[in-house]
């Protein structure tokens, strides 16, 4: 048996499964049943790891109508709380958490594509907050890391589709590591097959 450790990128994983949950969000059960799908009959699971930012929490003032947005009171935020907070419950299970940052607001493609259109005025939807996630990256790249310098695991499944990781799949391979990218019907990017040791897709939630 080959022990395992199962790298959650969640934005990338809540991403995928969406349409195939007919599109809606996973819950956390769901996520901890595809981590288990994720490992073949050879491969022992040592933990999964999940990895995301906390929803942001935060008042900002809206550039059209002037209130004040209290994201802590939306039901995305407490939807995401939710979520994070049953998954870092849930048996061998590890969360690291990231940071956000509220960038100011953005219009929505469709509304400009609209407004440009029917030369109509901004309006209140138009408007999304632009939320950037933080430290991410570079979690699950130490970890990455350090499961392969410390010989804890044989294999290391990576479920993403950043090639932000390439330098941490390749140092883990230089290590005797073996790197498995799952992939769920996404195109997967050249750069991350070539620096991985295998691709497998698993099909969720069939």
């Amino acid at each position: 048996m080959k022990k395992t450790a199962v790298l959650l990128d969640l934005g990338f994983v809540l991403y995928s499964l969406y349409r195939p949950l007919g599109h809606r969000n996973a819950t956390a059960v769901e996520i901890h049943d595809f981590a288990k799908r994720c490992l073949h009959q050879d491969e022992e699971l040592f933990r999964i790891y999940a990895y995301h930012c906390p929803p942001y929490s935060g008042t900002e003032m809206h550039p059209v109508s002037r209130e004040p947005m209290h994201f802590k009171n939306s039901s995305t935020y407490q939807s995401m709380t939710k979520l994070l907070g049953e998954l870092s419950l849930m048996d061998n299970v590890a969360f690291r958490s990231g940071e956000i940052s509220f960038n100011g607001w953005v219009i929505k493609k469709h509304s400009a594509e609209e407004i440009y259109k029917k030369k109509r005025e901004l309006n209140k939807d138009d408007f999304q907050p632009d939320l950037k996630q933080k430290r991410v990256d570079i979690k699950i790249g130490l970890d990455v890391a350090w499961l392969s310098s410390k010989g804890i695991v044989d294999k290391i499944i990576l479920v993403t589709g950043d090639s932000d990781f390439i330098p941490a799949m390749k140092f883990a391979r230089r290590e005797g590591v073996q790197i498995v990218l799952v992939h769920l019907d996404n195109k997967v990017k050249k750069d991350l097959k070539i620096h991985a040791d295998e691709t497998r897709t698993v099909n969720f939630p069939t």
